[in-house]
């Protein structure tokens, strides 16, 4: 039997995985000339995505003008729903594909991790899956853990309390008490505290370790930059609690044993919005769990 005509879907309503990406590299840009070097393609080809995608869609994704490029109220909507769809179809071509994995993983990352060889190993990952693009975003772990439910990255690599479950384990880190060089606190005085904001894993273990030895504290220094919380502590500000793996790179100096509260271990972990780890998610994830915490022990030996 045939079915009316009218049911079937117009082929022009059909959106091409290749259009939202080239809209995606616009967004992200805001400039046509970069979004079409990180493409691969002409400026030419990226103006046809656009305008064949706002066709599809009835509406004006981009304002453009001879000087700049902005994103219109429907452009901003469609950012998330886009990067949704091409996830799916990057998950779909990795599990039935036989071919080499393909796709992006919008990775998010603590600062701290980049002073390991986290960059090297990512380096090995690029090298063995020259198909999977990797975005980075650096960024407190509660601040990327926010992203990740609001599925703004994939795979989330940052600290977790040793109490705490979520995520998959890389492996377990002491922390540690860094001062500016030759300064020995006082047990009477009140320490100076260098610290990242409310939220920071660090920041909270350190104030409860603190509270416990009845030791009293302030806050001297607030930042979310690592960099900044390292220059601070070096600039005689006060004292931090960070990873032990920060003792190799001599930006800090580590406290001597016995001096302040002991500080429990901490867990570097890698995190995604499933359950468990999918894809290419997975693939970077084994690769960490492989290589990062015997890289980071060798560091500190």
């Amino acid at each position: 039997m045939n079915l009316p005509s009218h049911i079937y879907m117009n082929d022009q309503s059909h959106l091409d995985p290749f259009h939202l990406r080239s809209f995606l590299a616009v967004a992200e840009t805001l400039h046509f000339t970069s979004a079409a070097q990180m493409q691969g393609v002409s400026q030419s080809t990226i103006s046809q995505h656009i305008s064949k995608l706002e066709d599809v869609l009835g509406t004006r994704l981009l304002a453009r003008s001879t000087k700049s490029v902005r994103l219109t109220e429907s452009g901003q909507q469609l950012i998330l729903l886009a990067r949704k769809l091409l996830q799916c179809e990057d998950e779909i071509l990795s599990r039935f594909s036989k071919d080499t994995p393909r796709g992006t993983i919008r990775l998010g990352v603590t600062e701290d991790l980049l002073l390991t060889r986290f960059p090297e190993i990512l380096g090995m990952f690029r090298a063995a899956h020259p198909l999977l693009k990797v975005t980075l975003t650096v960024g407190l772990s509660a601040n990327l853990a926010k992203l990740l439910e609001e599925s703004s990255i994939d795979l989330l690599c940052g600290m977790r309390r040793s109490t705490d479950t979520h995520g998959r384990k890389l492996w377990t880190e002491r922390l540690r008490w860094y001062s500016p060089d030759g300064m020995l606190p006082s047990s009477e005085d009140s320490l100076p505290l260098v610290t990242f904001p409310d939220g920071s894993v660090t920041r909270r273990l350190a104030i409860e370790a603190l509270n416990r030895a009845g030791r009293p504290w302030h806050l001297a220094f607030t930042s979310d930059s690592l960099s900044a919380i390292l220059a601070a502590v070096r600039a005689g500000y006060g004292i931090t609690a960070q990873p032990a793996f920060l003792t190799g790179n001599k930006l800090i100096t580590p406290c001597a044993s016995g001096i302040l509260p002991a500080l429990p271990d901490v867990e570097f972990i890698a995190s995604t919005r499933h359950q468990t780890a999918q894809g290419p998610e997975e693939l970077l994830t084994q690769v960490l769990q492989d290589h990062i915490a015997p890289a980071v022990m060798t560091s500190q030996t």
